[in-house]
């Protein structure tokens, strides 16, 4: 039977898992504490939450929220990267912190609701993120927008280069024609 402070730890991190879009599952074994300090200062700067959980508790919490097969993510020591806005974002920077940090390491994660492999996280972490991707969707909606108004132009400027050669034409007539 779980004490009352672990039964607050579990409805702490059910808090998070509903509140969050996505959360990665890492391994920190082997981080220095200043390492450490810098992991979350650099989750924080991106507005996402690092912790620390034990993997009991925190698949408690996850069977409890619905989210099932997180077992072979909950293995040794781990560590959780929560995003509550870009579900892309925790994936994005939880990349960039492999590179930065040799010891750590994904081990799979959580999207809106859907539990993934590593390899997963690791092609979430190369989506774009939503403001590219809202940049896109808007240049693809412009670009049609821009090639009628281009066409429309063309025509106009056509239609104008064809009324200027029959005025030339006509003034030519004008001025061939004999007087009487």
């Amino acid at each position: 039977m779980p004490t009352a402070e672990k039964e607050q730890i579990v409805s702490l991190l059910e808090e998070h898992l509903r509140r969050s879009k996505a959360i990665v599952f890492s391994d920190f074994h082997g981080l220095t504490a200043s390492e450490m300090v810098e992991l979350r200062r650099e989750c924080r700067k991106h507005g996402l939450e690092y912790r620390v959980v034990q993997n009991n508790l925190a698949r408690l919490a996850a069977e409890r929220v619905g989210i099932k097969d997180t077992d072979q993510y909950l293995r040794g020591p781990t560590g959780l990267c929560i995003s509550y806005d870009d579900p892309a974002l925790a994936f994005k920077i939880s990349q960039a912190l492999t590179k930065k940090f040799e010891r750590y390491k994904i081990k799979g994660g959580i999207m809106e609701g859907v539990v993934v492999s590593a390899q997963e996280a690791e092609q979430l972490a190369n989506l774009p993120s939503r403001p590219e991707l809202l940049a896109m969707l808007v240049t693809t909606l412009q670009a049609p927008i821009q090639q009628l108004a281009s066409v429309l132009s063309a025509v106009l400027r056509e239609f104008v280069s064809v009324l200027d050669e029959i005025r030339k034409k006509r003034e030519g007539e004008q001025q061939t024609l004999p007087t009487s």
